[in-house]
């Protein structure tokens, strides 16, 4: 089925995406005009940022590499890189929710509000912005999609495929505003919980991208019937096992520095912020004066850094020999 039939401009121009974007763009433009609202300033490089995450997500579903993405398997899977890593990570960076709220008329913004105290929407919030389910939603929106039985249906039906999508743009969506959420702990997840997520999902873009490029038979065969370029079945998924295996670990890459860059900041702010009263005589345990003291205090956390430290190796180590079975034993 052409999916001109389901989108009637078809990927060249697809109506469907560029209305999905436009809306949120409308509100991001309505937003930025109204300042006061806000609440915050918002620079040219947190624009810039977001106009660059949302043409990237239009450029993934419209125009040539729509269309070629579904005649090869490896520019589909740049459009994978796209809108489940670029495209989200952009906008998570230009942190937009305020202006997207101040875009919202006043009347939205009141049953927002209202929602927002809701136990329902307070649970459901919850739920979304925890690490661990974060992370679980990111991994499926990689994995479930490139089975070969759902993948092949998806380029065979058009609605199946815009849900794929929608699916990787939420899921990097929600994971980038967890991992990049600019607080700290306890209102944010742990920094060093976000660098565990964060390489979790490079050894799974290791883990899917070398046996695809490995492999020694086809799965995809729904590209055969319209292939660009007479490029072999084969050399054509290895070019995209290659895509979701390097390409992708260095957007995540580029996430680890953003994280590491927010750890820093987040300990000077809490060194900035040591002499404030806080009701609490247990804030000055958080700055030891002698040398027990700053033991006590990092015992733990070197002991929870080493863990994690050994579970990273432990996991590289387990890809590579899963890795490497997988190829030998069922390809």
């Amino acid at each position: 089925m052409s999916f001109s039939v389901f989108d009637p401009l078809g990927p060249a121009l697809s109506p469907l995406t560029l209305v999905a974007m436009a809306g949120p763009v409308w509100l991001y433009l309505r937003g930025a005009a109204r300042v006061r609202l806000v609440g915050e300033r918002v620079g040219a490089l947190r624009h810039s940022l977001f106009a660059l995450g949302v043409v990237g997500l239009v450029l993934a579903n419209n125009g040539p590499l729509a269309d070629t993405g579904q005649r090869l398997f490896s520019a589909h899977q740049v459009q994978h890189l796209m809108i489940r890593l670029i495209g989200p990570m952009l906008i998570v960076l230009a942190y937009p929710w305020p202006t997207l709220r101040a875009g919202l008329p006043r009347r939205f913004r009141h049953m927002l509000r209202s929602f927002a105290r809701r136990p329902a929407w307070q649970f459901a919030a919850r739920g979304l912005t925890r690490l661990d389910i974060s992370f679980a939603l990111m991994i499926a929106a990689l994995y479930l999609w490139q089975v070969p039985a759902l993948h092949n249906a998806a380029l065979e039906w058009p609605p199946l495929a815009l849900l794929a999508h929608l699916g990787m743009t939420a899921a990097g969506l929600n994971f980038f505003a967890v991992t990049l959420d600019r607080r700290d702990a306890p209102e944010g997840a742990a920094q060093s919980l976000r660098l565990l997520a964060l390489v979790g999902i490079i050894l799974s873009n290791i883990l899917l991208g070398s046996l695809t490029t490995m492999k020694g038979m086809v799965l995809y065969g729904a590209y055969d019937a319209e292939r660009l370029w007479d490029l072999a079945p084969l050399d054509d998924e290895t070019i995209g096992g290659y895509l979701i295996w390097v390409p992708s670990s260095f957007v995540i890459i580029a996430a680890i520095i953003l994280v590491f860059n927010g750890w820093n900041k987040a300990e000077i702010q809490r060194w900035n912020a040591r002499n404030t009263w806080t009701r609490s005589n247990a804030a000055a345990l958080d700055f030891p004066e002698t040398a027990q003291e700053l033991r006590l205090k990092i015992a733990e956390p070197n002991r929870r850094m080493g863990r994690t430290l050994a579970l990273v190796a432990a996991a590289m180590f387990a890809a590579v020999m899963i890795t490497g079975a997988t190829i030998i034993y069922a390809f």
